[in-house]
């Protein structure tokens, strides 16, 4: 081998290790950049992955995803196998698509509920397709995040806004004022306030207190202080509209909490009374009519004067005789003598209970005013124990006619009748 051949292989063999070098550099670069991005994959937040074949069996899966469920270890286990039946079919179906097409697929919000978990899980999935050189499809990469805190979130979003609207709508409708305030302005006010008040959108910042008297004021403000609860009050008060009228209103203040439990906002009802105190008026009235008209009947049923004959009449007494009773009693005799002409009467006190020195004293009066108008009064039915009372008070009985019992009254005052017409 001449001199020239073994320098041609020296640096034949300098290039080659030249290019070793390189490649082992690039060897050891690939690899650290694998690495790296198996680290990262690994370390990642989300739910990362990689799934071969087309049974989708998993080789890599990082920490995320196993804390989706710390007791199943997936590597090594085609999907079907890994997700709780049914969803694992239907996963496997969607990502059979995938597998076969290329085509990226992004599943939203996917319900897990894990054996023996106690909550449901929701995680939103991003399948792409891993390709070789040539195009072939050899696998696939995922990427899932759990979105379980954001759905709850919304959930929670969606029935304050829908608690918010069911509110809205009552508010909205309800017959009686709703106001909303802060730091005493009114930033809501319903429909039937701003009837009731006179105002339209111009209610909104002004103090809800300039709408009550001042009396109501204090008086709403001292109702704050005595309450269980800050804030919350309850008081009749006299309300001011917009042009200046007045009306009676009970009004009733809550307080309004946010989630910390702190007072942002103050809520108010407002009822105008109106409308009931002119009922419990009339109801008043009424009821008072009605007393008014049973008293009547009353004494008018206790106080009959029944005519018996031609100028005769006799009056029954029945029960316990007391002076409004006995002025009654004055009244519809002289009133019924007036009417019927009479000559006699009888007083008939077989029915009264007792009788004392007013009563005796009422009938003895009765009696003589009956003989200012030309009648006779008889009095009858008289009780040994009324007897017995009338001598023990000293009653004088001496100017009126007494019977023992009412037919020996009529009986008398028949034949007085026969008498005078016998004369006549």
């Amino acid at each position: 081998m001449t001199s020239v051949d073994v320098d041609a292989l020296t640096a034949e063999l300098a290039r080659l290790r030249e290019e070793n070098a390189a490649l082992t550099r690039e060897r050891d670069e690939a690899r650290r950049e694998r690495d790296e991005l198996h680290k990262a994959i690994l370390g990642m937040p989300a739910a990362v992955g990689v799934m071969l074949g087309p049974d989708h069996v998993f080789t890599i899966v990082n920490d995320a995803w196993r804390a989706l469920n710390p007791a199943l270890d997936p590597i090594g286990k085609p999907l079907i196998d890994v997700l709780p039946a049914p969803l694992g079919g239907r996963v496997a179906a969607m990502l059979d698509r995938v597998f076969a097409t290329g085509e990226p697929l992004i599943s939203a919000n996917v319900p897990f509920t894990w054996p023996g978990a106690e909550e449901t899980s929701f995680i939103t999935f991003h399948y792409s397709a891993l390709r070789r050189d040539d195009g072939e499809i050899f696998g696939m990469v995922f990427h899932g995040l759990d979105v379980t805190a954001q759905m709850r979130s919304q959930r929670e979003v969606q029935s304050l806004n829908g608690r918010l609207r069911t509110f809205l709508a009552l508010a909205e409708n309800a017959p009686d004022s709703i106001v909303v305030t802060e730091r005493g302005q009114i930033t809501y006010a319903n429909p039937a306030f701003r009837r009731m008040y006179g105002y339209g959108a111009e209610v909104v910042g002004t103090p809800l207190l300039d709408l009550v008297d001042a009396e109501g004021r204090a008086l709403l403000d001292a109702r704050r202080k005595e309450g269980a609860s800050p804030g919350a009050a309850r008081a009749v008060v006299t309300c001011r509209r917009h042009d200046g009228s007045t009306f009676p209103g009970e009004v009733s203040t809550f307080p309004i909490r946010d989630d910390g439990g702190q007072i942002d906002a103050e809520g108010a009802i407002v009822r105008d009374l109106t409308e009931q105190r002119r009922v419990e008026q009339d109801r008043q009235r009424l009821q008072e009519d009605l007393i008014a008209a049973q008293q009547r009947a009353i004494r008018e049923l206790s106080t009959p004067l029944i005519p018996l004959a031609a100028r005769l009449v006799v009056m029954p007494l029945v029960g316990t005789i007391d002076s409004v009773r006995s002025e009654q009693i004055l009244e519809t005799l002289l009133r019924g003598i007036t009417a019927h002409q009479a000559a006699v009467a009888i007083l008939d006190t077989t029915g009264v209970r007792s009788m004392d020195e007013q009563v005796a004293s009422s009938l003895l009066r009765t009696a003589g005013a009956a003989r200012l108008l030309g009648t006779e009064v008889i009095l009858t039915g008289i009780s040994p124990e009324v007897a017995r009372a009338l001598v023990e008070i000293g009653t004088d009985l001496s100017g009126v006619t007494t019977r023992g019992t009412l037919e020996a009254g009529v009986a008398y005052a028949l034949g007085r009748r026969s008498g005078s017409k016998g004369r006549s």
